[in-house]
């Protein structure tokens, strides 16, 4: 199929009516709603800003934000900070008051030493709104509802507008079929950073897909190393700033930092704190033997004022799997030579349009950017074969989502199964890897009890056994997760190596146990095979998948999804009820 750029520039304008619209109604909503009933809009009180961390407390008596959430933080003139003398105003009104502000995102939580109060971190914050707030202990900050990227969308909708380019046109102009093409696997017995600079010495484009823990952050910095020392000028861009910063902090690129030549757009205080030898820069300027690190927005700013030949020798696009088409021309318009690394069979981007109008204008190939590419056949496309994150038999099941065997490289783990009580102990495979707990959730109910109580019961016991294990508690829904934070926190408390949060929060997490919990509801949804693959492919050591007892029977289910569901329910599953204060196992 081939899109007219009048169609590219229609699903795009239909994206931002769409996030506009939503975000309309948050600002036209009574602010009162949004704290008491929607848990949307929070009020907080400042302690201080340290490490580059925001530090905020909140009363336990009404919602707080999930970790991983990005929130639009600003303080109000005085009269305002009481909830209670907001009457009928909205939350446009709140911000059209507001004083100073900033992004945040939600990264820890803690108890208090007052019961009806939790500590809760933020980092992101502008290096100017925390100089306005180091005087400012006590002050009641608001959070709420962030504004959507709506200069992200208008920068691709001029790129998707310039024609006779011939790097956009090569990706915008094809004829698109979503096709399943395979990959050629490469493992470390080739130098992999060698092997594909030189591909791109035939070639002005390459696709590296990474399925999970195959080194593909690691890869990237030995790439931007090698090409700086060859004195090119390299461009590394993603949709998120904690991309860039795990790139950054990289062995790899610690010489570069040292010697000061890797920068980065729009630093945020947190991030100066990690990495304090990173330079900053305003402009996405080429600069010999030096990268610049960029986020999707930024990038897509500098590649509309990109007229003639591209500015940068190399571009590279991290997480390239959350790129639509447009940011993928985007990425053309600013790099003689272009590196795609991402995973296809991992999230796709998030669009505020619904499916029923991708699926009535068949957008998909515009949405899906890395796949319609990979789908094409003109670009050298390569599969990274081994983990570092997967057990080998972990590795085993996610290779049912890829056409090539994944081998583990990962160092040999530690078995939790003997150090817990043998009630709990027995869920938990000695080789590491998944476990499927059946039990029954009533159909439709997004908060199931069974499912709440299991999954507590498990992150308590873990933490008993070792207050420092990483565990991660996901699941698709929003209203699931926070039934899950609310029932688990209140039994555990906070604690900050604990996510309780949404699937599509977490690509690139790496945990030691996860918990994945899928209602018996939306199974299209959760069991799709590229979030399931997500969700089961985070932990080093343990997943666990806590489901309905008739799970492998639903034929909402993918194919793929089923396979592993039944090849697991064989192998290592267990029936069982929640009983008192122990898992106990049903008699089948």
């Amino acid at each position: 199929m081939i899109y007219s750029r009048e169609t590219h520039w229609k699903f795009l304008e239909q994206e931002l009516a769409a996030q506009t619209e939503a975000f309309k109604q948050k600002l036209e909503t009574s602010a009162t709603y949004l704290l008491q009933d929607k848990e949307e809009l929070f009020v907080a009180q400042f302690i201080k800003i340290e490490k580059g961390e925001m530090i905020l407390r909140f009363s336990t008596n009404r919602g707080i934000p999930r970790q991983g959430e990005y929130l639009y933080c600003f303080t109000v003139p005085k009269a305002l900070r009481n909830y209670r003398e907001w009457g009928n105003m909205t939350y446009g009104d709140l911000i059209k008051s507001k004083h100073n502000y900033s992004e945040a995102i939600c990264i820890w939580q803690m108890p208090s030493d007052e019961k009806e109060y939790c500590i809760v971190g933020f980092r992101g914050i502008d290096a100017e709104f925390a100089d306005d707030m180091k005087q400012a202990e006590g002050v009641v900050v608001l959070l709420g509802p962030n504004k959507p990227p709506y200069e992200y969308i208008a920068n691709l909708q001029k790129i998707v507008q310039k024609t006779e380019h011939p790097n956009s046109d090569k990706i915008l102009d094809q004829n698109f079929e979503l096709n399943d093409t395979l990959p050629v696997p490469i493992d470390s017995k080739k130098n992999i950073t060698d092997f594909l600079l030189s591909q791109l010495s035939l070639q002005d484009t390459a696709i590296i897909q990474g399925p999970p823990g195959t080194g593909k952050t690691h890869l990237i910095a030995e790439i931007v190393e090698t090409l700086c020392k060859e004195s090119k000028t390299v461009l590394v861009t993603a949709l998120t700033n904690r991309a860039l910063i795990e790139i950054a902090s990289k062995d790899a690129l610690k010489l570069m930092l040292k010697e000061k030549r890797v920068l980065k757009t729009k630093i945020s205080v947190d991030e100066a704190k990690i990495l304090p030898d990173l330079e900053s820069c305003k402009e996405i300027t080429p600069q010999t033997g030096k990268v610049i690190l960029s986020t999707f927005f930024i990038a897509s700013s500098a590649a509309v004022l990109s007229n003639s030949e591209p500015p940068f020798d190399y571009v590279i696009v991290d997480e390239a799997s959350q790129a639509v088409l447009g940011m993928v021309a985007a990425a053309k318009l600013l790099g003689e030579k272009i590196i795609l690394i991402g995973d296809v069979m991992q999230l796709p981007p998030v669009t505020a349009i619904s499916n029923d109008i991708i699926n009535r204008y068949d957008y998909h190939c515009l949405v899906d950017g890395l796949k319609s590419i990979s789908g094409l056949e003109l670009f050298p496309y390569y599969q990274l074969t081994e983990t570092h994150r997967l057990c080998q038999r972990a590795a085993n099941y996610t290779s049912k989502f890829y056409n090539t065997h994944i081998t583990s490289k990962a160092k040999k783990i530690r078995s939790i199964k003997n150090d817990l009580p043998i009630d709990v102990g027995r869920y938990f495979h000695p080789e590491g890897g998944p476990t499927l707990i059946k039990t029954d959730l009533p159909i439709g109910e997004l908060k199931p009890r069974n499912a709440l109580l299991i999954a507590t019961e498990l992150v308590a016991y873990l933490l008993k056994y070792d207050k420092k294990l990483n565990i991660s508690v996901l699941t698709y829904f929003v209203d699931t997760t926070k039934a899950l934070q609310k029932t688990i926190y209140q039994t555990v408390g906070y604690h900050k190596n604990l996510l309780i949060e949404t699937v599509s929060r977490v690509q690139g997490l790496t945990t030691d146990i996860c918990i994945f919990v899928v209602p018996n509801s939306g199974y299209h949804r959760s069991l799709e095979n590229r979030l399931f693959n997500v969700d089961t492919s985070r932990s080093r050591l343990n997943t666990i998948i806590i489901a309905d007892k008739n799970v492998i029977k639903h034929s909402m289910a993918d194919q793929f999804v089923l396979e592993y569901l039944k090849e697991l329910d064989e192998e290592f599953s267990f029936s069982i009820i929640p009983e008192g204060s122990m898992l106990t196992i049903q008699n089948e």
